[in-house]
């Protein structure tokens, strides 16, 4: 009652159980506690208990113009899967009319319940002793829905960050994150809140010993001054301010997801003109913000900063010159595989061994020596492959067997034709550097450029020698350094290979070696809450196809296909099994069959044999 009458009195409410938190707020209520320039600040434990309170009396006097504190929750998939199972629990029991979030108390209980079943599921079950089991928790490493979840000297490693929120009611809006190092974010915007909230806010900071006023103060982004392509990050003039902007893929995507967040942001950019290695550090040391740029995120980059979900792939690519093919004295073999031309060759035998059993007995054109029935029942198959057969057949099981094979031989010529059509219209073009273990073995010089980190991973990591390496800063020169020969390969970061084939459309093609990397992402000092709001802003761009766009914008298609992968496929045996299992079937049913007749009536092969002898004396009489 002392506080009432003085002038914006703070009430700081720290731990109080569920129903003590309800007649608390119902008492302060009635002596008007609530109202004027009181400034209300309620710890995690008593604000979770207000908002998820199910007792009925406790919903009649609601909590406004107030601030909580809370432990922040990354909104990824996982956790909007778990939210959404909890609700449906929740409501199941209590009803539709509550919609409360869950607390932090349910999201830690249900990390400690995966952490020890991820426990347990690492060894046999019967090898489950408690010592052991403590072991394995001690050595998780794991991304709970709470944080990271890592132990060091028996207690968690990650200190949470914290949020606080503008309570309306039952419900309440996010407004501010503070990290342990980082202290508060600078996305709160005064409008957002009453102007008590914003009071309150700025008590809390200058308590956290943040000096910066409540207005918001915008942030300092550096941008590389240079990028090997400038599709990413290029900076103009401005006619209308005569003051330098920046456009690119890169400031798109960060301009896109500074829309997505719910508070806004207020920032300007400022030009770096030094080595990507550099702009990290300028994060680390604080003198940025943050950086946005094409900035790979690497291990030893995450040690000190702090990286965003990558707005786009990236892995090691070889660019090298390329020719047409011109040895192509084979290229009728490549429509099929190995082992589809094996398949096909079995299957033409088999037939023909099934026609030759089918025939040998009744029909004149399969008898005598043993190589003229062989080489007649061969010869027939095989020009049936063209329709060419001029030979007769007299049993109605040699008749299905050659129906299905007629079928089949007429798919595959199709398909040859077909396949080798598109092999002899398409130019192929080969490449004049077969692998990169070739360029090591004969120290060909290789292209790369300095700025980036790649020239250091070719020594460091893929072995090689520091004499071959060309730094090229300059992209018009590339084409230059191939022409004169001073170059054999050109290595760069797979979106530059997206950006170099739209400027050196032909001659070259790209082969990859399958080293990848964390991708382009943005970066912000360590433990900064922005680096998980941009992270969720460019998920919801991916997701609703909004990246797609842009990089369709800035890359255009069609060169970007000019790579080493990109031949016609070859037809292979899984394309066809189906057919072949049944023409294998069909004969060998067929086969049977004649077997079964011929051991059951012997007299009916020979009588089919005279009524085919008198047909033949009829049609030559006529």
């Amino acid at each position: 009652m002392k506080l009432k009458g003085k002038a914006s009195p703070i009430f700081i409410v720290l731990g109080l159980s569920s129903p003590r938190s309800t007649h608390f707020v119902k008492e302060a209520k009635k002596m008007g506690l609530f109202y004027g320039d009181s400034i209300w600040i309620f710890a995690e434990k008593p604000f979770t208990n207000l908002l998820t309170s199910v007792d009925h009396s406790a919903i009649s006097s609601p909590v406004e113009d107030a601030i909580g504190i809370i432990t922040y929750r990354p909104k990824n998939q996982a956790y909007r899967g778990f939210r959404s199972k909890f609700l449906n629990m929740f409501r199941r029991k209590y009803g539709e009319k509550f919609n409360f979030e869950p607390a932090i108390d349910a999201v830690r209980a249900y990390d400690c319940i995966m952490t020890v079943k991820n426990a347990i599921d690492e060894g046999p079950s019967h090898d489950i002793m408690p010592e052991i089991l403590i072991n394995r928790i001690s050595h998780s490493r794991l991304m709970g829905l709470s944080g990271p979840i890592q132990f060091e000297n028996g207690q968690l490693a990650y200190r949470p960050k914290l949020q606080l929120v503008s309570v309306n009611g039952k419900e309440y809006r996010e407004l501010k994150l503070w990290s342990p190092n980082f202290g508060f974010s600078r996305s709160f915007v005064a409008k957002q809140g009453s102007r008590r909230n914003a009071y309150a806010i700025a008590a809390i900071s200058k308590t956290q010993g943040e000096q910066t006023s409540v207005e918001n103060k915008p942030m300092v982004i550096g941008v590389p001054g240079k990028t090997p392509f400038d599709k990413f990050v290029k900076e103009e003039m401005d006619d209308t301010t005569g003051k330098a902007k920046y456009v690119g893929f890169c400031i798109d995507v960060f301009e896109k997801a500074v829309s997505q967040l719910p508070d806004g942001l207020d920032y300007e950019f400022s030009r770096h003109d030094g080595t990507y290695e550099e702009l990290v550090n300028k994060v680390r040391n604080k003198t940025y913000d943050a950086a946005v740029g094409d900035i790979t995120i690497l291990a030893n980059r995450s040690q000190f900063v702090e990286f965003t979900q990558p707005f786009m792939a990236s892995e090691l690519s070889m660019i090298v010159p390329a020719k047409l093919d011109t040895d192509r004295a084979l290229i009728f073999t490549e429509p099929f595989t190995p082992t589809m031309w094996i398949a096909s060759g079995g299957i033409l035998i088999y037939t023909m061994l099934v026609v030759w059993f089918l025939e040998r007995p009744i029909n004149p054109e399969f008898t005598g020596p043993w190589t003229n029935q062989l080489s007649t029942a061969l010869w027939f198959t095989f020009s049936s492959l063209f329709f060419a057969h001029r030979e007769r057949v007299h049993r109605n099981f040699t008749r299905i067997v050659l129906v299905i094979w007629f079928s089949v031989a007429l798919i595959l010529t199709q398909s040859y034709t077909a396949g080798l059509t598109s092999m002899l219209t398409l130019q192929k073009l080969k490449p004049t550097v077969p692998t990169m273990e070739w360029l090591r073995i004969s120290k060909a010089k290789v292209g790369c450029d300095p700025d980036t980190f790649i020239c250091n991973y070719l020594t460091d990591t893929l072995n090689f020698s520091k004499g071959v390496i060309v730094p090229i800063r300059n992209t018009t020169s590339y084409g230059d350094e191939f022409r004169s020969g001073n170059i054999s390969a050109l290595f760069l970061e797979y979106p530059y290979e997206r950006a170099f084939f739209t400027e050196y459309c032909y001659g070259y093609v790209a082969i990859r070696e399958n080293y990848r990397f964390g991708g382009f992402g943005f970066v912000f000092p360590k433990d900064s809450p922005h680096a998980a709001n941009f992270s969720e802003a460019i998920l919801e761009l991916s997701e609703s196809g909004e990246m797609k766009r842009l990089e369709n914008e800035w890359f255009l298609p069609g060169c970007t296909t000019m790579n080493f992968t990109s031949d016609t496929p070859r037809l292979g045996l899984d394309s066809f099994w189906v057919l072949f299992v049944l023409a294998i079937a069909t004969s060998t049913g067929c086969f049977l069959f004649a077997c079964l007749c011929t051991r059951r009536n012997p007299q009916d092969l020979e009588q089919g044999n005279a009524g085919d002898e008198m047909n033949e004396t009829e049609m030559s009489t006529l």
